[in-house]
């Protein structure tokens, strides 16, 4: 039997859907030709997956080969009629195939920004169930508003770097470096299904390092942050939020997307979804002292749903606390900081007091060791360590606790080894 790419080629037979259905997968490919279709054959690969491909010569030309499609998805009856196209086509002196390539080529040159936006927000980023996807729209049509209407394939670097470069001029180069970042994986999507040839944000320099922040807010401006958000005429649900975020040490999104149905109210116990988690996996978090009197205080009537909500009665997001904050930039009590700020606060706060970095870690959802401790822990170690996270967390609130009330603390370092028994 002769041998190709794509496997031994077997006697040609007349095809039925039955047939190509007895067709088993071997320890090494093959191709089954169709007696009735010349060129037509079904490839058997060794997984059980069979393909319909035809061979066939352009006049005067060279062989050209192309896929037809996965059997059931493409039926025989869809695949004779393509493959007899092609080959008419193709004894006429017509390669159909090349001038389908031209015209999509064509179409994808008529596809605005707009359109791309769109085409890009449907089949990749919600089609990967992003959580930030609304995020990547707002930014990608707030970045190329002037190019909206502009076709995607007569962008140039430069139309690229003129917006960015407004962005940086006004100081927010953190900001500018974020558009970079989403338009070059807008297109570089665009160029991998052939939407365009060239990607425009190609050579672009990066704006921001992307260095790590170290803000952390000290015990006098806790204090001042806590007592401001009484009386910074914050949207209803917001100061909760950011009150939260820093007696768990969890992501602002996290917090403000609360549901009830993730809290446990015997063992109040909070349980972060693995859907909702930047690292996809679930994470159990106790709710104890302050934290669980604002889960208590803001608990839904109907008993289920989101803790906090929109005007419009949608879930919270990370994205309009953070607007709040910005809006009242000028009436801050403290320095410029960001609600990931608060986060860092708590998890830099926790290490002081004495608790362990594996711990801290587990709190707000990091992984910390090395390679082979974040394998052992990912892959074999299934503990969600709810004791000692309490003892933390309850160690934690009391800290906070003095903190708003201008306390010394009683206790400056955590001993686990006394606590609960936990070495």
């Amino acid at each position: 039997m002769p041998k190709s790419g794509s496997g031994a080629t077997r006697e040609a037979r007349p095809l039925t859907s039955r047939a190509i259905e007895a067709m088993l997968p071997e320890a090494a490919p093959y191709r089954v030709p169709d007696a009735r279709t010349k060129g037509l054959a079904v490839r058997v690969a060794t997984d059980g997956k069979r393909t319909f491909d035809l061979a066939f010569r352009v006049k005067h030309g060279k062989v050209r080969r192309t896929s037809l499609g996965e059997w059931p998805g493409t039926t025989l009856e869809q695949a004779r009629d393509r493959a007899h196209a092609l080959t008419s086509a193709a004894r006429k002196g017509v390669d159909l195939l090349a001038d389908e390539e031209e015209a999509r080529i064509e179409a994808a040159r008529r596809v605005t920004v707009s359109a791309l936006i769109a085409e890009y927000m449907k089949r990749s980023v919600r089609k990967n169930g992003l959580r930030t996807a609304d995020e990547i729209e707002r930014r990608l049509k707030r970045a190329l508003a002037s190019l909206l209407d502009t076709r995607a394939a007569d962008v140039k670097r430069r139309d690229i770097r003129d917006v960015l470069d407004a962005v940086s001029d006004e100081g927010l180069e953190r900001e500018a470096e974020k558009r970079r970042q989403v338009i070059g994986a807008m297109f570089k999507w665009a160029v991998g299904r052939d939407l365009i040839e060239n990607d425009p944000t190609a050579g672009l320099k990066a704006y921001d390092t992307g260095a790590p922040r170290d803000r952390v807010l000290s015990d006098d401006e806790v204090r001042a942050l806590w007592a401001w958000l009484d009386a910074a005429d914050l949207p209803g649900g917001h100061p909760e939020v950011l009150r939260l975020q820093l007696l768990l040490g969890a992501r602002c999104g996290e917090v403000a997307g609360i549901e009830a149905g993730e809290v446990d109210r015997e063992t109040w116990v909070w349980t972060l979804p693995a859907a909702r988690s930047k690292n996809k996996r679930q994470r159990l978090t106790p709710l104890v002292g302050l934290a669980r009197e604002i889960v208590e205080a803001n608990w839904p009537a109907s008993g289920r749903g989101p803790l906090f909500t929109t005007e419009t009665g949608r879930a919270m997001r990370a994205s309009n606390v953070g607007q709040s904050l910005l809006n009242r930039e000028d009436r801050l009590p403290i320095a410029k900081f960001t609600t990931h700020d608060l986060r860092r606060t708590a998890a830099t706060k926790l290490a002081e007091m004495g608790i362990q970095l594996d711990l801290v870690a587990a709190i707000v959802g990091h992984e910390a060791g090395g390679k082979n401790v974040r394998t052992l822990v990912r892959h074999y170690v299934h503990t969600d360590q709810i004791e000692r996270k309490a003892t933390a967390l309850l160690a934690w609130d009391a800290r906070v606790r003095e903190i708003v009330e201008d306390r010394q603390p009683a206790s400056k370092v955590v001993d686990f080894a006394s606590a609960r028994g936990v070495a």
